[in-house]
């Protein structure tokens, strides 16, 4: 069987091909149309079919990824100037409290980009260099009190740099999905596309001892998940579009069906 893997938020999501007629840049030119599903996004013509657009990062996370790098960037912000705040407040007597506040919150950040994780582990370590030398400036050592203004600099330079890759990296895709090979179904807003996998049946687990129990799901987003991957030490969760919404008898959605869907 084959799949393309895709990425939503810290998931990993695999489409069957025969589910997929294309992908498409998201350039935030939806229709608007009047509803109550906060998934929901809007309507995108497709082989001049209007077609419901809903977001995944909101189904599977509970919040779209846009909303989740608009909470980083303000939390970099916020963790750049305590940074600074705390620097200039400490003078000769060097209290580590904002680094451990920054410490802590990374360790509890999650992110699928790895240059992003790089770049957030190089500030890291610069804080670190940062209390290291300025546990030993004083007064009269000018020279150490310059390299401690230069490791500063350079932390600020990579809090912006951090802020500018979430920005501007951020191209989400739209995924024409069908499930008569033919006629579109509904579109599915996610990250980026991953990879293309083939996989065999023996490499597909099933998810319902895992659904039945403790996850707080509710039915439409737990029907859609019909498998759990595992390749090569990587796992991704296997989405059946025909699950997302309840259809119609004719099997394809109308847009005045969707307030009473999901």
């Amino acid at each position: 069987m084959d799949f393309v893997n895709f990425e939503v938020g810290s998931k990993t999501i695999s489409l069957a091909i025969l589910n997929i007629l294309l992908t498409e840049q998201y350039r935030n030119n939806l229709t608007e149309v009047p509803n109550n599903n906060p998934n929901f996004l809007g309507a995108k013509e497709f082989m001049n079919v209007p077609v419901p657009i809903f977001d995944l990062g909101r189904i599977l996370n509970n919040r779209s990824t846009k909303e989740f790098n608009l909470k980083t960037i303000e939390q970099l912000q916020l963790h750049k100037q305590s940074l600074n705040s705390w620097f200039d407040s400490t003078s000769n007597q060097i209290n580590p409290c904002e680094p451990v506040v920054f410490k802590k919150w990374l360790e509890s950040f999650k992110s699928q980009d790895s240059d992003l994780s790089i770049a957030l582990s190089k500030i890291a370590e610069s804080i670190e260099l940062l209390l290291a030398k300025a546990s030993k400036r004083g007064a009269v050592q000018s020279d150490e009190n310059i390299e401690v203004s230069k490791v500063l600099t350079k932390i600020n330079q990579l809090f912006d740099s951090a802020i500018e890759h979430i920005e501007y990296t951020y191209k989400p895709i739209i995924i024409f999905t069908t499930i008569d090979d033919r006629n579109p179904h509904v579109g599915l807003l996610v990250d980026k596309v991953k990879d293309n996998i083939h996989v065999k049946e023996s490499d597909i687990k099933g998810l319902d001892s895992v659904t039945s129990v403790g996850f707080d799901l509710d039915n439409d987003t737990k029907a859609m998940l019909k498998g759990l991957i595992q390749l090569d030490g990587k796992h991704s969760l296997i989405i059946d579009p025909a699950a997302l919404f309840k259809l119609p008898d004719s099997g394809s959605i109308k847009l005045s069906d969707l307030s009473e869907t999901a």
